[in-house]
């Protein structure tokens, strides 16, 4: 993909400060799209770095998108769609709860459930969202299911390795020897 010419007009946007400490502002982050407050800024050699403070009280380093031009490709400040909302809605669109989707890995499947910043367990309208929905699987058999587990599945066919005294005794000498090589003799 070629790189686009950058007209002097927009250059002399990105070496000056658009946004000063305080300033709320659209921006992404790894291509998620939220909103923060300017923390503080600093010249670099593409332009004025941005550190946007997000509603978690994270930092994140930003550089400017203006005309789909960005000067950072990691995060960024959308420089039209902040000023064209202006700092104040910004301001209360930070204070707003956000909705997430929960993703799920059950194999049956889930229906994805909303659920608040807040970590509330019901919504506006009084359902309880850590209720999910599930659906039955039709003509599989649970015999070949593999589970999710955090311990280890062992099944007929696996060998188990027999430790004996001897093995334990030869694996001790072998740590001490390694350690040893380290030590200077005089």
């Amino acid at each position: 993909m070629a790189k686009k010419k950058i007209t002097d007009k927009i250059q002399a946007k990105f070496d000056k400060p658009q946004f000063q400490p305080g300033n709320a502002v659209f921006f992404s982050w790894l291509g998620q799209k939220q909103y923060g407050y300017v923390t503080k800024t600093k010249k670099t050699n593409w332009g004025i770095q941005y550190t946007v403070e997000s509603d978690q009280k994270r930092r994140y380093p930003c550089g400017l998108q203006i005309e789909g031009i960005k000067s950072y490709e990691v995060g960024f400040i959308f420089l039209e769609e902040s000023k064209q909302l202006g700092s104040d809605e910004c301001a209360a669109r930070i204070n707003q709860p956000r909705t997430f989707t929960a993703v799920s890995i059950d194999a049956g499947g889930q229906e994805n459930q909303s659920q608040d910043d807040d970590r509330s367990n019901t919504t506006d309208n009084g359902i309880d969202i850590r209720k999910t929905v599930t659906r039955k699987r039709s003509g599989s058999s649970t015999k070949n299911d593999v589970k999710p587990s955090s311990t280890r599945v062992s099944n007929n066919t696996a060998n188990t390795r027999k430790n004996t005294k001897s093995d334990l005794d030869t694996a001790i000498q072998k740590q001490k020897d390694f350690l040893n090589g380290f030590i200077k003799k005089d």
